[in-house]
């Protein structure tokens, strides 16, 4: 347990001990000197923007990385630097970057660790499936542990990872941004595992970028900025704003953008959308300069409406862009309408994750930077104005623009799937998830980006399962259950509990 101060309970069993470790990666300091403990049955919550040191703490404790300097300790045994050896300590680690086998069943992801054949060589899955229901169960799951894992959505490959580390019974376990692809009552289905866990006496390090979700779980804050360890404080001896100081070095504002009112004149027009299997009948229109939200639970079909506007999937319907109407959208239509698409999957439907940062912000509009006597990139306007683009979205690209966008953390990783967009001026921007698993810092300025947006009479159609998000940015929200838009609230009217009634099947 956690005392005034932040120390710990002598009672407590101490499990987790780093001692002035420091960790670099060519000349940067990921880590610097950085001192914590973790004891059984604590919940300590890491915060920090993107590129603080977090990932890296995380992957020290998992024996990804080896310390450069400094000592990294489970019940007495220092780790070193490998990741079988980490589990044998009792550290499991649920990534934010999943690690899944999309073509095998829940069921031997889940036990990928620990399967076993009998003396034939035979992996009999009836076994594996008794092993892993009860923990599908746990997490309240709604599919089967013989799912292939390429079956499910985004939100419940995560529930698969957290049974990967549920099923190793761990001393220790890292929850890295464990909430960031699900809905309300999943998250807190997961905040119920976490406070068990600490009840069962497991050491609990939760990263996280919700900050709700610090001041809900954790008993003491560690907060990095920079590799630096800058703040070790009880949790309830800070506040959100102090938080938010301390992380990003600087004063937050304490309320979210707020866009003009649109125009009366209409941008997007959906009408009767279908994709036959599961949206049904979806109407509705945006209007320049409107930022219209989408809310609903996880498979109610909130990016399948996206993704059959934009064109990636067949949908019967139709959909009008600036009084020009389509029946069989594609890709190629939607972006030469003038409209843009920011999924929610951005390292894996947004980025050329390997490639140079330069050639993701000019890839959608490659013809602005090509020689048409020639046929090939000019590399130096391509250069010029993808500098531009990061200099007006303030992209923290510190190896250069040559380096690959995976060497970007998340929030600037977004900043870039934006940029791609910004070359070309669009005149509908639909934005799949934008905040999600980036940090407070960056989370406000992508606000700000989607207010400037609506201020330049662009319509923008937001999806997200963060409410707050959706209220404070939305003129409009539409609820999406099961498939169908069953209402559409005015921000004066919209509240939270009424978009989970509507949501979860209710009326108003």
């Amino acid at each position: 347990m956690a005392l005034a101060g932040g120390l710990i309970d002598p009672a407590a069993r101490q499990v987790v001990e780093l001692d002035h470790v420091t960790k670099r990666f060519g000349g940067v300091r990921a880590v610097n000197d950085v001192s914590f403990t973790l004891a059984a049955g604590e919940v300590v919550a890491l915060a920090g923007e993107n590129g603080a040191g977090k990932s890296t703490i995380k992957n020290l404790l998992a024996g990804i990385v080896k310390a450069d300097s400094g000592t990294i300790t489970i019940c007495g045994d220092e780790i070193v630097g490998d990741p079988r050896h980490a589990r044998r300590l009792g550290v499991a680690a649920i990534h934010q970057e999943l690690s899944l086998f999309p073509t095998m069943s829940v069921a031997e992801n889940v036990l990928m660790a620990s399967l076993s054949s009998d003396v034939r060589g035979v992996v009999r899955s009836s076994s594996l499936k008794r092993r892993v229901g009860p923990l599908l169960e746990r997490l309240g799951a709604d599919f089967s542990s013989g799912t292939t894992v390429e079956s499910l959505g985004p939100g419940e490959r995560q529930l698969v990872e957290i049974a990967k580390a549920l099923a190793l019974a761990p001393s220790v376990i890292i929850f890295d941004e464990p909430t960031a692809s699900l809905n309300e009552r999943e998250r807190e289905r997961i905040y119920e595992i976490v406070r068990q866990l600490a009840a069962d006496r497991v050491a609990v390090l939760y990263i996280s970028h919700h900050l709700s979700e610090i001041f809900e779980l954790s008993d003491r804050v560690v907060v990095l900025r920079d590799g630096n360890l800058v703040a070790l404080s009880r949790t309830t001896e800070l506040t959100r704003g102090k938080l938010e100081s301390l992380m990003v070095g600087r004063e937050l504002a304490g309320e979210m953008p707020r866009a003009a009112e649109p125009s009366d004149e209409g941008a997007l027009r959906v009408r009767d959308l279908d994709d036959g299997s599961l949206i049904t009948g979806v109407s509705f229109e945006i209007r320049r300069g409107e930022i219209f939200g989408l809310a609903g639970l996880m498979g109610a079909g909130r990016s399948e409406v996206a993704r059959a506007i934009f064109g990636v999937s067949r949908a019967t319907g139709t959909i009008e862009i600036g009084g020009r109407s389509f029946r069989r959208m594609t890709p190629k239509r939607a972006i030469e309408a003038g409209m843009a698409f920011v999924t929610e999957d951005r390292r894996g439907d947004g980025l050329f994750i390997d490639r140079p940062i330069r050639e993701n912000l000019s890839v959608v509009a490659l013809d602005d930077v090509t020689a048409p006597w020639l046929g090939w990139v000019h590399r130096r306007l391509e250069t010029e104005t993808a500098q531009r683009k990061t200099s007006l979205l303030r992209i923290a690209a510190r190896s250069g623009l040559e380096a690959p966008a995976r060497s970007l953390s998340g929030g600037n990783q977004q900043k870039v799937v934006l940029g791609k967009w910004l070359w070309r001026d669009p005149s509908v921007l639909i934005m799949d998830e934008p905040t999600r698993g980036i940090d407070v810092g960056a989370k406000a300025e992508i606000h700000q980006l989607l207010v400037d947006f609506a201020e330049r009479g662009v319509a923008v159609l937001l999806i997200s399962s963060e409410l707050p998000e959706l209220l404070g940015l939305a003129h409009r929200i539409g609820v999406m259950h099961a498939g169908r838009l069953v209402g559409i609230l005015d921000r004066s009217e919209a509240s939270p509990d009424k978009i989970i009634r509507l949501a979860t099947g209710g009326g108003l």
